[in-house]
């Protein structure tokens, strides 16, 4: 986007907030029965603000919560119950009661995190549901009564700024609004900072980002406490909004389903998405009673609700954001034009037929990760149920060494470098790296001691660009973002896909997401480097570059432990070859000796001839 591009950008959307924030005025001004439309635009505004709250933990990480009006009703209650009890203004209250929510949010994770996909999803209804139900059946906690299934009533004060209580609708309104713009800052700054290039590539591929040295459990708890925090908050502006509260709806599965769909419907991942979601939504449902107010249909806007979320996920799966950001684009652009001229065509991004690596100096790992050390595998098993992975298999890779793993299939490969990386812990024998136990550690601590590896299968990170993708390894090691973007342009370029900084990583073929992968690995300064299948699935032209390549990445200093099928191409850039077969080892020694011997021919490539 072009400097006067974004200027027109900003102007537009100063524009827009000013006229949001005019509604309930011009609503006063205009209409007979202006309260009931400012009362729709506070719905609006406070669904907006919850769904973005959802947001950072369902959309930014791809953790699905469904029980998320849980901390809404946490924050209800904290504020309600010190108001009634103490008289503390319901704007502390409001803190307290996010504090008391991210806290809740802190206990649950731990057991929670644990879970993926569906079952973090049912994990959290039934945490929503236990409160809900035990609201309901408990008149009092610690003296403290909160009245079960009757609920809590708020004693009406008129207008009083202390108790947050107002005779006018508008003063909610702009409430309201004030609400949901720090939320879309705090979801904004989320979006552009550390936590959330983590997030992303989480809510992608959460083993990948922990082979990169970092601690997945604890970004999503920062992610999952933001969000708790501020669902919380919104709890509190609806309790003085309606001025009265119960299990039954604060704590509603409802309420936790419309944060998801509209987050769905906008976008999900996206900053005003669920503004979006809740623009178009709310006003459906209030269109759906009022239609179906006196038919027997219960909960008819849910129906609603759930033909326009097939409509979206059949003709637009990433949510509306994405069509309005690029209507906007062309609205900017063309005013852009009128004003300024036309902008200077770009020149198209050409892909290099065959992998062309850059001349020059290296990256200088050597130097940022210090000296390789030894790797030592000592009789080391790993069982599945009846299957052996691995069966007393000892392995030792040298400082600056190159160490071929090859085998057939299944002959327990990827399972030796799952131990070795933490994804896997052996139940016998033990690991050691530089002379210190490894085995058990996690991912990313094992990452962190210098040890990165690439993936039998590529795993990019498919929503986030070739640049970002790297930047999201070099982040725990780099202080800035600006830091971070520098070294990943330098480690692309290192493997030759600078022409690729800006490319979506979803739209690179296998053999750049390979080298992706490499780039992201050496983003992280290992001293030793696990290469899983990288020439796999290249054509003839490009294996002398990633040979290459490979040479270039020892010359750097890194200790290579390689998985290869291509014998030829294997004893090019080896020092060693260890031969497995079904998990145990049959050979050991150099690359001539191990793919002449005889043993090793009739298992992996079924006869002599096949050497020829």
């Amino acid at each position: 986007m072009r400097p006067e591009e974004r200027r027109i950008a900003l102007a537009l959307g100063l524009v827009a907030a000013v006229l949001v924030a005019l509604v309930p005025a011009a609503a006063q001004a205009l209409l007979d029965d202006h309260a009931y439309w400012i009362q729709v635009h506070v719905w609006i505004l406070f669904f907006a603000m919850c769904a973005t709250a959802w947001n950072i933990i369902g959309g930014f990480a791809g953790q699905y919560s469904f029980g998320h009006a849980a901390f809404l009703g946490l924050g209800a209650y904290t504020s309600t119950l010190l108001y009634l009890n103490l008289g503390v203004s319901p704007w502390i209250g409001m803190l307290a009661g996010g504090t008391v929510a991210a806290l809740a949010g802190a206990v649950i994770s731990y057991p929670c995190f644990r879970l993926r996909g569906a079952f973090f999803a049912l994990a959290t209804i039934a945490f929503a549901e236990m409160l809900r139900v035990g609201g309901e059946l408990t008149d009092s906690v610690f003296g403290i009564q909160i009245n079960g299934a009757r609920g809590l009533v708020i004693p009406p004060v008129g207008n009083s700024a202390w108790a947050f209580q107002f005779t006018d609708k508008a003063s909610y309104a702009y409430i309201a609004y004030a609400l949901l713009l720090l939320t879309l800052a705090i979801a904004y700054a989320v979006k552009r900072s550390r936590l959330g290039y983590y997030l992303a590539a989480i809510g992608d591929d959460e083993d990948a980002v922990k082979s990169l040295g970092v601690d997945t459990a604890r970004v999503k708890l920062a992610a999952l406490l933001i969000s708790a925090f501020l669902t919380a908050v919104a709890g509190t502006f609806y309790a003085q909004m309606v001025l009265f509260i119960t299990p039954t709806r604060t704590v509603s599965l409802d309420l936790s389903v419309q944060m998801v769909i509209m987050a769905v419907l906008g976008g999900l991942g996206t900053v005003f998405g669920p503004l979006l979601g809740a623009v178009i939504l709310v006003p459906v449902a209030e269109l759906t009673r009022a239609a179906l107010g006196g038919s027997t249909i219960q909960g008819a806007h849910l129906i609603v609700y759930g033909v326009i979320l097939m409509l979206v996920v059949r003709f637009t799966p990433g949510g509306i954001e994405g069509q309005v950001r690029r209507a906007c684009r062309r609205l900017v652009a063309w005013i852009a034009d009128l004003l300024h001229g036309p902008a200077a065509a770009r020149a198209a991004v050409v892909n290099a037929p065959v992998i062309q690596l850059p001349e020059g100096s290296g990256l200088g790992l050597r130097a940022a990760a210090g000296e390789a050390v030894p790797l030592s595998v000592e009789n080391v098993t790993m069982r599945f149920g009846g299957a052996v992975g691995a069966k007393d298999v000892t392995i030792e890779v040298g400082p600056g060494e190159v160490v071929g793993l090859i085998g057939p299939n299944g002959s327990g490969k990827t399972t030796v470098f799952n131990l070795i990386t933490g994804f896997l812990t052996p139940q016998t024998g033990r690991i050691l790296f530089g002379g210190r136990p490894i085995a058990g550690l996690p991912p990313h601590r094992i990452n962190r001691l210098g040890i990165a590896r690439t993936f039998q299968i590529v795993r990019p990170f498919t929503s986030l660009t070739a640049a970002e993708n790297v930047m999201v390894a070099a982040l725990p090691r780099c202080a800035t973002l600006a830091a971070a973007r520098a070294e990943a342009e330098r480690c692309l370029a290192f493997v030759g896909l600078s022409h690729r900084l800006d490319t979506v990583a979803d739209g690179l073929s296998t053999g750049e997401r390979k080298r992706l992968e490499l780039a992201r690995a050496l983003a992280t300064r290992p001293r030793l480097l696990l290469m899983d299948e990288v020439m796999g699935g290249l054509d003839q032209r490009s294996l002398p570059g990633m040979i290459e390549l490979v040479r270039r990445i020892r010359r750097e200093g890194i200790s290579l432990l390689v998985i290869e099928h291509n014998l030829r191409v294997i004893t090019m850039v080896t020092d060693r070859l260890v031969m497995l077969h079904l998990g145990e080892k049959i050979r050991d020694g150099s690359p001539l000796a191990v793919v002449s011997d005889p043993q090793v021919v009739d298992i992996y490539v079924g006869g002599t001839a096949a050497l020829r």
